[in-house]
């Protein structure tokens, strides 16, 4: 696809979260319509785009190699994160939510309905993306990151014995077996299931965009410009570097190699903000920080797809 084409697909999606920050200023929506919007994302509407992706195009060639580039760009980001936050003279606490916030990308939410708007089903790069959230973020977030949370968190406890459990049941991985399975059998599917799943599915973008909105809290921002900016630039321009170089140097080909960019390139994960504050790290800095790269995502998303076109093969 054009970059041109790109650009205008990731604008008419920050169009729409635009739509839910109106909707938030005049009243109309906000914390409560965007949690019922995600449980529908969590629950429906992602699975079904997960089902409907692999269902069709599987796991794209070359997309252990993007979750290798992706878990680089990770463990990379936590360490800044976390040395950031140490530099500008930040407790403990926060340097914990420096490291999670400052890593762990918002690949479900944002990351794979964003491959599927700007790739759809070429080359794999729906399944491949799908990868990098389920092992990259999801099964390390609940493992390695809840494990990280509780060790720099102020009296958080000890990591969640739950977690690989948790990471087990969760809908999205439900789904990746389902998709995965009909994908080798071929099972084949009535007509009217099969538009019943791509009609569920494709709203999961639109949905995303406007829970975004609804849900963006600015005040949240108030005094802490500089170690905020610090760790919005670690997470929206080290990490997708860090997977440039890292994509770069496995020899990972288009479209994998772009996914695992962009994957390493959106904003932070919200699951990230929600077990920061839950162990004991600074919650409202973690936040905060989701905001501003959520905001910033607007700038630097289009900056990182022009620099794909002009560097990856």
């Amino acid at each position: 696809m054009p970059s041109g084409d790109l650009i205008s697909q990731l604008l008419a999606l920050f169009a729409i979260l635009g739509v839910g920050v109106l909707l938030r200023a005049i009243g109309r929506g906000g914390q409560a319509e965007a949690a019922a919007l995600n449980r529908l994302v969590i629950d429906v509407t992602t699975p079904a785009l997960i089902v409907s992706a692999l269902r069709r195009s599987g796991i794209g060639h070359g997309a252990w190699g993007a979750v290798a580039a992706s878990m680089i760009a990770l463990f990379a980001c936590v360490l800044a994160g976390i040395a950031v936050a140490r530099a500008l003279g930040l407790p403990r606490a926060a340097q914990g939510a420096a490291g999670l916030v400052g890593s762990f990308s918002n690949t479900g939410f944002l990351g794979v309905p964003l491959v599927l708007a700007l790739y759809g089903h070429a080359g794999g790069a729906a399944g491949t993306a799908i990868l990098v959230d389920s092992i990259v973020t999801t099964l390390m977030l609940w493992t390695f990151g809840v494990a990280l949370a509780a060790r720099m968190g102020a009296g958080g406890g000890d990591a969640d014995a739950r977690g690989l459990r948790t990471v087990l049941l969760h809908p999205n991985v439900l789904s990746i077996a389902a998709g995965l399975a009909l994908h080798a059998l071929p099972i084949p599917l009535p007509a009217w299931v099969e538009r019943a799943l791509d009609a569920l599915g494709s709203a999961t973008p639109t949905l995303v965009f406007l829970a975004l909105g609804l849900s963006l809290d600015l005040r949240s921002l108030r005094g802490r410009a500089r170690p905020l900016v610090a760790v919005a630039a670690v997470k929206l321009l080290l990490a997708p570097a860090v997977a440039l170089g890292a994509a770069i140097a496995l020899g990972l080909k288009r479209p994998t190699s772009e996914v695992a960019v962009l994957q390493s390139a959106m904003p932070t994960s919200m699951i990230s903000v929600v077990l920061a504050a839950r162990h004991g790290c600074d919650g409202q800095f973690a936040a905060a920080t989701a905001v501003v790269t959520t905001l910033g995502a607007l700038v630097t998303l289009p900056i990182v797809v022009e620099v794909l076109r002009r560097i990856v093969p």
